[in-house]
Order: structure tokens, then sequence, then C-alpha cells
């Protein structure tokens, strides 16, 4: 066998741990640049810290406990219009799993498939179904990042770098309201009446029945889809919250409106494919774009570090609840026995 067949068979065989190792690498690869680049020595970084504000680093923080609920209200609020019940502490707990999965799939919306599992596992609620409930509320993510985007470019916030952005930031808009268009009205690119005319598309049709009903089923719930954007738009805003606390507790003077504009770019490119949930390329876009406004190359690094040390350990504390979840449930099914 030639040597090209050899090494498409083998990466054929062994394709998810290959990219995943080489996304592992990337994350990496890209933090231990940001650190070595934007820092001289070890006292550079003991000097940025030196005079941190601890108080504004816990707020920070303190942040991201707001963003689990409100992602788990959101996240209750669509799946009770397919009449699943589950509680806010369990769905909390589901997103600390994922945040923590996160961390060793691909992009930074790996761990939702880990969340729909659970919801699965939990109600019987159908696995495709459940997928698709996540899809709606991804996607009010999106948008909700885009119209911050939208409020920075009439800031005046519109370039990176002496790049103009506003065409990319108006095209990722426009793309994103067309596809939460065409997700909850899957019935108007006619696919139903076209699978039916062909075979092929007959049988993949039935596989992905439930994922075509539930999207359809949205349509009946506008209001609760209006409420939905909403506590998206709230989440996005305590993440800026976050960004720009970490950033005043390092002593960087950006005010509000800066990470307004920073943060919805900062996450449009976490979304990228290239490295484990988006790490090392958050940070180091992060790191440009506060460079490109007037931050200190290593202030502006530390914030970045700063806030990727959160995310770890809300991982961690994910982790710790994927551990502890199997052996809490035994004991519960053994109480009710």
């Amino acid at each position: 066998m030639p040597l090209i067949k050899r090494i498409k068979a083998f990466y054929q065989k062994r394709k998810k741990i290959i990219n995943t190792t080489l996304r592992l690498v990337i994350s990496l690869g890209l933090i231990i640049f940001l650190i070595f680049s934007q820092f001289k020595d070890f006292r550079t970084i003991a000097s940025t810290l030196k005079d941190i504000n601890i108080l504004l680093l816990v707020l920070s923080f303190l942040t991201h406990a707001y963003g689990i609920w409100i992602t788990a209200f959101r996240w209750q609020t669509l799946l009770k219009t397919q009449n699943v019940n589950i509680s806010i502490p369990f769905l909390s707990g589901s997103v600390l799993v994922g945040m923590f999965f996160n961390n060793f799939l691909p992009t930074s919306i790996g761990g939702d498939v880990y969340r729909a599992y659970d919801v699965t596992k939990k109600t019987g609620f159908p696995m495709s179904s459940s997928i698709s409930v996540l899809v709606i509320e991804r996607l009010s993510g999106i948008i909700a990042s885009g119209l911050f985007a939208i409020v920075a470019l009439f800031l005046g916030f519109t370039t990176i770098g002496g790049k103009s952005i506003i065409i990319p930031i108006i095209i990722f808009v426009v793309i994103s309201f067309v596809l939460f268009f065409l997700v909850l009205n899957p019935n108007i690119l006619g696919l139903k009446k076209l699978a039916k005319k062909i075979r092929f598309l007959s049988k993949l049709f039935d596989k992905l029945r439930n994922v075509y009903e539930t999207f359809l089923s949205f349509k009946k719930f506008k209001w609760v889809l209006v409420k939905v954007m909403f506590y998206s738009i709230t989440l996005q805003f305590a993440v800026i919250l976050n960004y720009w606390l970490a950033a005043r507790a390092l002593g960087i003077q950006l005010n509000l409106t800066a990470f307004i504009f920073i943060v919805p770019v900062v996450t449009i490119i976490a979304m990228l494919p290239i490295s484990l949930g988006g790490i090392g390329v958050r940070e180091g876009s992060l790191v440009l774009m506060m460079v490109s406004l007037g931050v200190q190359n290593e202030k502006a690094a530390m914030c970045s570090l700063l806030l990727f040390a959160m995310l770890v350990i809300i991982a961690i504390m994910g982790g710790i609840i994927y551990g502890t979840r199997p052996v809490i449930e035994r004991k519960e099914k053994d109480k009710l026995l």
C-alpha cells in the first residue's frame, strides 16, 4: 500500500484523537506564546499583579454565578415549551459540566452535546429534540453578541488595528438572524415535500423528524422567544461586566463601552473550531483588541490570563460535579428502595 494511502487510512481510524490532540497542542501553544511574547520575565508578571484590586477581581469572578444561573433559567424556559420540567439546580450543574467538557471538545460550544445528553438521560426527552432546544438557545446568544457588536459600532468602535470591522460584523449579524429565522421556519425551504420525492432524503428526514418538529413548535411560543432573547442579552452583559471588572482590577482604564465592543468580537472569534474550547484564540484576540485600544501589552495579557483562570476554575467545578453526580444519584436511588 502506498505511503499516502497508509497515512490516510491511519488518519481515518484515529481522526477524532488526532484532531483533538492537534487542537490541544494549538491551545497550549497559543497560551505559551502569549505568556512569552507579552512578558519579559516573571518579574514583569509579579509587577503586574502587585497592585491588583482583589475586590474587583472577586466581583468579576462572581459574574459567572449569574451567567450559570441565567443560562440554566433560559434553558429551562425553552424546555418547558416541550413539556420537559427540570429543576434549575440540575440544569445549573449540567451547565457547569458542559463548561468542563468545553475544555476537551472543539470550539466553545462542544459541551452542549453533554448538556443535551444530560436532559435525555434525566427525562427520556429525545436526544435530537434536546439538541434542537440548545440550538435555539445558542442562536439567541449569538444574536445577542451580534446586537452588542452593532451597538459598539454606533458608539464609534469600528476598527481593529486600523482595519474596519463594520462589514464583517454586519454580515455576521445578518447570517445569525437568517439562521434563526430558518430554524424557526424549517418548512420554508420545502424540505418535507422534497423528502417525499427523493428516497435518500426521505430516510434522512425520518431520522431528523424530531429536530424538524421541535424547531417548528417554537413558532407557537413567540413570547417565550422574546423572553429568551432578553435573557441572552442580560447574559452577554454579564460577560461584558466580567471582562470590564477584571480589567479594572488591574488598573486598566478602558471604560465599559469599550468592552461592549471587545467582548462580542472576542466571543465570535472564540467560536472558530481552531482550538479546544476557544482556548488561546480567545485570549490572543482579547490581547490584540485591548492593545489596539491603548492598553499596555503586559496588562492586556494578564487580564486575558486572569479571565482564562476563572474559566479553568469553573471547569474544575464542573468536573467535580461530573465525578460526584453518579455517586449522589446512586445514594438517592438506594434511599427510595
